[in-house]
């Protein structure tokens, strides 16, 4: 019965994981059009494709941001996506009324694996750098055991190590398309990023290692010293770990489509993350779903603003200087000097 439980509950979870990958982007990949709403840009996905990368500036990432930011509140559009706004949350709401059971039977399965114990939790690491900065610890740490193998799927050591590897290898072979993939991957992860931690530090759900009460307790609007100072007693929902993996594994599908397992490996090791971060208690499953949801959209919003940009510097080059312009100007007021920061998206 145990094992039947446990499969059911698996299974759905990957379920999850298929349905909120097309969330605010069903008309994405079926429109015959890229950018409907601009006449002069009508042209199809795989079109875009096969025009030639640019090699991106080293902030490109960061001038897009506030642009990106912006596409990615536009692109909810409730009207438009109501069925996928709509199941997104309805299976939110069904796992939450079940996390705790979920997670009860998830571990209990994870202990006949031997992955968690009396004394093994899952979150074992190793510390083989001890730094900090500005008052934040800051070590480099690596698994310990297999759990925290599965839990690093998520972590933000196992992304840098990727677009590491991106860009690394664009300089070394002069592959724009590699650098840019890498460019890419930053601009999802800065919004995924953004958009994640406003939710935590909104939400307040407790880790479930640190759970009170059955689901977790949550403290919608925390006191933000104290979410500081215990931070997974806030920082359950929604997942950042899921939310980052989705992000990355979208950017790589997108913009190397002729290696068709990218999608089907990403969402493997998604599931595995899934079942880790419930083993170690870090995540409920409830936490799952708009955290895919926010990654996916993320990766879908850098994607097409680089396809844009290559479209435009093919047909219309006076128009892509307009696109994400920013700097950092002096300025002085009185007797004080200071900078800001100007941005046009």
């Amino acid at each position: 019965m145990w094992a039947t439980g446990i499969v059911c509950r698996l299974t759905f979870i990957v379920f999850i994981l298929c349905f909120v990958s097309n969330a605010f982007s069903a008309d994405a990949d079926n429109d015959q059009t890229l950018y409907a709403n601009d006449k002069r840009l009508k042209t199809s996905a795989s079109s875009v494709d096969l025009l030639p990368y640019e090699r991106p500036k080293g902030f490109d990432w960061l001038s897009a941001s506030p642009g990106n930011l912006v596409s990615f509140a536009k692109r909810i559009r409730p009207k438009e996506n109501a069925w996928w706004l709509a199941g997104i949350g309805l299976s939110t709401a069904v796992l939450i009324k079940y996390d705790q059971a979920i997670m009860d039977e998830s571990q209990r399965f994870a202990r006949r694996l031997g992955l968690i114990s009396d004394t093994k939790n899952g979150r074992e690491t190793y510390t083989l750098i001890d730094a900090s900065a500005g008052g934040y610890d800051l070590p480099l740490i690596f698994p310990k055991n297999l759990n925290s193998v599965m839990y690093f799927i998520g972590d933000g050591l196992t992304h840098l190590g990727i677009i590491s590897g991106l860009a690394g290898y664009g300089v070394m072979n002069d592959d724009n398309r590699s650098l840019s993939t890498a460019s890419q991957t930053v601009e999802a992860l800065f919004v995924t990023g953004v958009v994640v931690q406003v939710l935590k530090r909104t939400t307040g759900r407790e880790a479930g290692f640190k759970a009170t009460e059955d689901g977790g307790k949550w403290q919608f609007f925390p006191n933000q010293m104290e979410y500081n100072k215990n931070v997974p007693k806030y920082d359950a929902f929604p997942s950042g770990h899921l939310a980052t993996a989705m992000a990355t594994t979208t950017v790589l599908a997108e913009n190397y489509p002729e290696y068709t397992y990218i999608r089907p490996l990403g969402y493997t090791l998604m599931g595995l993350l899934s079942f880790a971060m419930m083993n170690n208690g870090v995540h409920w499953a409830g936490d799952y779903p708009l955290g895919i949801a926010i990654g996916y959209t993320a990766a879908k919003v850098a994607v097409e603003r680089n396809r844009k940009q290559r479209w435009l510097k093919a047909n219309d080059p006076e128009r892509v200087s307009q696109m994400n312009f920013s700097a950092v100007l002096p300025f002085t007021k009185g007797d004080a000097l200071g900078f800001s920061y100007v941005s046009n998206f």
